[in-house]
């Protein structure tokens, strides 16, 4: 394996300039994929009703987190190996895709058994067929979305989703002009998820050429006690994800599951940049850990304050304007979404942390603390949905899960003891406490001029917190020049 280090390619200013345009690439993607989709289920939640939309909300909950189980950590596998070495792309990604493949056929056949075992009534079991076919679609997709990732080519992963969320707001509208029902709503996904699969098989052909299947069953075993802790983590973390809206359309109603579904699409929205840098790093530490240990841990230290920066404020200012966001996109009718918003932002915050730190487990050859993590939380949160889900339904479900991602926050920054001497990282509590700072002053003055106005108020919350980040030293003049290019300011010096 190539693991010499290219001083062309890993020269900070190089650096600095990929990791800020594939941020933007991913930020872009998830904005527009995000936005896109919001507005998908703001139109199908206000033509379907509270009810009926809570039916298509299940459908999608039950056939993703069951949909999981085709993950089996290949693609966070062949992303990490081919950001180490391009030429290991090719059968890799053979394999990998042939694995998935087959998983997929597996799990629609026992997506469709569990919904009949449960006894489910029949319309809902008819758009949890529908939406069954996604699992195989979206394993497709997810995985050569990895290996664009790999290859740090996040524009053809951007160009993926927003043609896929173009396919399905287009669609929205016309379902909007006439009478539709849920299994409309249902296979206008099927059809997006098919064109995004030809997207996507058409952007890989110049990074892969001419892709087969493999039934190197050898090297499967290889690739697969690799990537089963990783699957692992991915499946466990789907359940704990998912679990709420299952729990919740057994032990509460469908109007509860239209109003948890609803404020984690807002909560899952507004932690989007978070994400999009957690995946903009990981192949940066992975080919670091091959090639210098200094840098890998001064870009792991650089990159937990700035991800503090990102996601702490975004669920701070949701939670005191929550509320109004809410009324605003989805009207009156949605007013107990509010309070279970003001709780998944916070999970929105603590998956955030969750996913840098998984990732730089993972990129230095941690996986299985971060299957015991996602473990922990899987069980937090399956206990917690059980005890409060029949005294408080939709806040409940929210509260567990904001619970369980904070459990695993905990015992991801426990374990970095663990990780590699020469890759562990000293000390970055200082400047998340400046950054903690920062905020709190922000907050005093967003509530102060929300009295008069709560647009005024987030717009002066969000300039006091970049002032006071400045003040507290938490952005420092380095970290401008580091930044400049995702501002647009040209090269760091």
């Amino acid at each position: 394996m190539n693991t010499e280090a290219r001083p062309d390619r890993d020269h900070p200013r190089s650096v600095t300039r990929r990791v800020a345009r594939n941020t933007a690439y991913l930020a872009l993607a998830d904005v527009s994929s995000k936005v896109m989709v919001f507005f998908f289920h703001v139109l199908a939640a206000r033509r379907l009703g509270v009810e009926r939309y809570g039916v298509l909300s299940f459908a999608f909950a039950f056939t993703g987190m069951l949909g999981v189980l085709t993950d089996l950590g290949l693609g966070t596998i062949a992303t990490r190996e081919i950001a180490r070495d391009h030429g290991k792309a090719r059968p890799q990604v053979n394999d990998a895709l042939t694995m998935r493949l087959i998983a997929s056929v597996i799990v629609i056949a026992l997506i469709a058994l569990s919904v009949n075992l449960l006894r489910y009534p029949a319309a809902t079991v008819r758009v949890v067929y529908i939406c069954s076919v996604c699992v195989l679609t979206n394993a497709v997709v997810s995985f050569f979305c990895a290996v664009f990732q790999g290859f740090e080519r996040m524009e053809l992963l951007a160009l993926n989703r927003t043609i896929q969320t173009a396919v399905l707001v287009a669609g929205a509208f016309l379902l909007s002009r006439g009478a539709a029902g849920i299994d409309r709503y249902a296979l206008l996904f099927v059809i997006a998820g098919v064109v995004s699969v030809v997207v996507a098989g058409i952007s890989a052909v110049p990074l892969l050429g001419r892709l087969e299947l493999s039934f190197s069953f050898g090297h499967w075993w290889d690739v697969l006690r690799a990537s089963v802790p990783i699957g692992l983590a991915t499946v466990f973390t789907m359940f704990y994800y998912w679990i709420g809206t299952t729990v919740l359309s057994k032990m509460a109603s469908d109007t509860a599951v239209g109003s948890y579904s609803a404020a984690f699409r807002v909560a899952n929205g507004l932690a989007f940049m978070g994400f999009a840098f957690s995946g903009a790093v990981y192949p940066l530490f992975s080919r670091f850990f091959a090639s210098s240990s200094e840098r890998l841990v001064r870009a792991f230290e650089l990159s937990v304050k700035y991800m503090a920066m990102l996601a702490l404020p975004v669920a701070a200012f949701a939670t005191v304007f929550g509320t109004q966001v809410v009324l605003l996109v989805y009207g009156r009718a949605y007013s107990g979404a509010a309070p279970v918003l003001h709780l998944l932002v916070w999970w929105g915050a603590f998956a955030s942390l969750n996913s840098l730190l998984s990732y730089y487990l993972i990129s230095v050859g941690r996986s299985g603390l971060v299957t015991a993590q996602t473990g922990v939380s899987l069980v937090v949160n399956l206990g917690l949905n059980l005890v409060l889900i029949p005294i408080f339904g939709a806040v409940g479900a929210a509260l567990a899960l904001a619970v369980s991602e904070a459990a695993g926050l905990v015992y991801l920054a426990a374990s970095h003891s663990q990780v590699p001497q020469h890759a562990r990282a000293q000390s970055v509590f200082s400047d998340v406490l400046r950054v903690v700072a920062a905020l709190v002053a922000a907050l005093l003055v967003a509530t102060g001029v929300a009295r008069w106005n709560w647009v005024a108020g987030l717009g002066a919350g969000l300039l006091a917190y970049v002032a006071f980040l400045v003040a507290t030293r938490a952005l420092s003049s380095q970290d401008m020049k580091m930044l400049r290019p995702l501002l647009g300011g040209g090269e760091p010096a």
